[in-house]
């Protein structure tokens, strides 16, 4: 018994440390594949909650409702109503229209949807987003955060004009309605009569010129400020901060009204725009295309500058607004929506400046293409002439220009959170509870910047980051925006 059981043990042993050796070799083998498995999914989590802030994973959108109001807010603003109109009268009007639409359908929508997309399923701004999609493109956010800076300064330049306009509304006799300021020249004449002077400008024109930028006709650039716009621009500044100093939750509020309210005031000028003596001049040469100018590439170039601007791609501010919304929200939908809500203001606004160009160039006898020398400020002769038209001039005067703030604002709204947002990114969670202060600090140094056209060369200024920032600056971002898509992430797993 005692030899069975002598014998019997060994064999027991071997055979319980063969399980026991067994059982270490199974574990390092499927555990680290486990752990392989695991550690990517535990990492990639980490970065999730470094890279979104607390504000962001907690804070959305109130309703559907909140969210696509401020999206036509951003998207429909200065440049459908003030650049639109004189980009297609830089190129003939209806030549223009034809590049437009095309890049509407065949660019606008898919990038918008992208954009849109992103955002959403991400959670993320643009300064972090494509970091984590493609660390070798993660400059491509920080030129969005630039191109925002530039944007945002641009737009508050506009608003401190309007704002200046709306103040100059409350005049007993509006201001380029008549040739009696001290700014008017002997060859001042007022559109409408009778007094046409051959050579002279029409009121308008010469208030905008003497008045409002105080231009420096010499030449020369002149960097001394024109103190009623840095008093104007510093004003637009405190509105913003008031609108933005707690984020969406304060903004969200404000586009039920500020979103509205233009296309109002928008529809009731055209009315009377297509009215005006001779308007149909204008209108004509807005849709009926010269096919020559459609043979060279300049129309088609600035036709895609302008959509991308227009609706805001490859500025950032879409992917912010869309970070914001629950992940079953349908961006797809909302992406038509948008593109056809903003084609659809662009063609309105340039059918009142067209048809008021048509009215001035049936009074002066001087052709459409040859009437405004400056054509970023198409907008601010069209429109006030085809006001002092109306009656009761002033109430629609002070109405317009109010629409132009508000405008100004919604455009503003989005690219100021893009800003906000880079601020707390970059701070690491520091700066979360500090919203107020953050917005102040931006306001001011962005204020700052701004005095730059506040100067009697501003416009010069102006149309320089007018050229470049819509132009070439926007659809490299685009460019590389799908790039980075399409070759660095995936056609296939951005679908998924």
């Amino acid at each position: 018994m005692e030899l069975q059981a002598t014998t019997n043990n060994p064999a027991m042993e071997t055979d319980v440390e063969k399980q026991v050796e067994k059982k270490p070799e199974k574990n390092p083998e499927k555990e680290p594949e486990k752990n392989e498995k695991e550690k990517p999914t535990q990492e990639d989590e980490k970065k999730e909650l470094e890279d979104i802030s607390e504000d962001q994973n907690k804070i959305y959108w109130g309703n559907w409702l909140e969210f696509f109001l401020s999206c036509i807010g951003y998207a429909v603003g200065y440049s459908n109503v003030l650049r639109f109109p004189y980009v297609a009268y830089k190129h003939g009007g209806g030549a223009f229209l034809i590049p437009y639409f095309v890049s509407v359908i065949l660019v606008a929508i898919p990038t918008l949807h992208m954009e849109l997309a992103l955002g959403q399923y991400s959670r993320m701004g643009p300064g972090t987003l494509w970091k984590n999609i493609c660390p070798m493109l993660k400059g491509l956010g920080f030129s969005m955060i630039v191109s925002c800076v530039l944007i945002v300064i641009y737009f508050h330049i506009v608003i401190a004009w309007s704002l200046f306009y709306l103040y100059s509304s409350f005049f007993p006799v509006l201001p380029w309605a008549s040739c009696n300021g001290t700014w008017n020249t002997p060859l001042c004449y007022v559109a409408g009569t009778n007094a046409t002077i051959v050579g002279g400008l029409p009121a308008s024109i010469e208030f905008l010129n003497f008045e409002a930028f105080r231009l420096d006709l010499t030449g020369a650039l002149s960097y001394e400020i024109v103190p009623h716009l840095a008093l104007t621009l510093l004003v637009g500044w405190i509105i913003t901060y008031c609108a933005m100093c707690m984020g969406i939750e304060s903004s969200g509020k404000v586009v039920y009204f500020s979103a509205t309210m233009p296309y109002i005031m928008l529809f009731a000028i055209m009315i009377r725009a297509v009215t005006l003596p001779g308007a149909s001049i204008g209108i004509k040469q807005f849709f009926v295309p010269d096919w020559k100018k459609l043979g060279t590439v300049l129309p088609w170039v600035d036709a895609l500058g302008q959509v991308l601007s227009a609706i805001g791609i490859g500025f950032g501010a879409l992917i912010t607004l869309g970070s914001y919304n629950r992940r079953d929200n349908k961006c797809n939908r909302d992406a038509i929506y948008i593109c056809c809500i903003t084609s659809c203001t662009s063609l309105i606004s340039g059918l009142v400046c067209f048809a008021v160009l048509g009215y001035l160039s049936n009074i002066t006898k001087v052709p459409v293409s040859k009437l405004i020398q400056e054509d970023l400020v198409l907008a601010f002769v069209a429109y006030p002439e085809a006001i002092a038209q109306l009656p009761a001039a002033h109430f629609w005067a002070i109405a317009f220009f109010f629409m132009l703030l508000l405008l100004g604002m919604d455009s503003i709204y989005g690219m100021v959170e893009v800003l906000i947002t880079f601020v707390l990114r970059v701070s690491r969670g520091k700066t979360d509870n500090k919203k107020p202060l953050v917005m102040a600090g931006i306001a001011i140094f962005l204020y700052l910047i701004g005095l730059l056209f506040a100067t009697k060369s501003g416009l010069f200024w102006l149309i320089i980051v007018d050229t470049t920032n819509h132009g070439p600056i926007v659809l490299g971002l685009t460019l590389f925006e799908v790039l980075a898509i399409s070759l660095a992430y995936g056609n296939i797993l951005y679908f998924n």
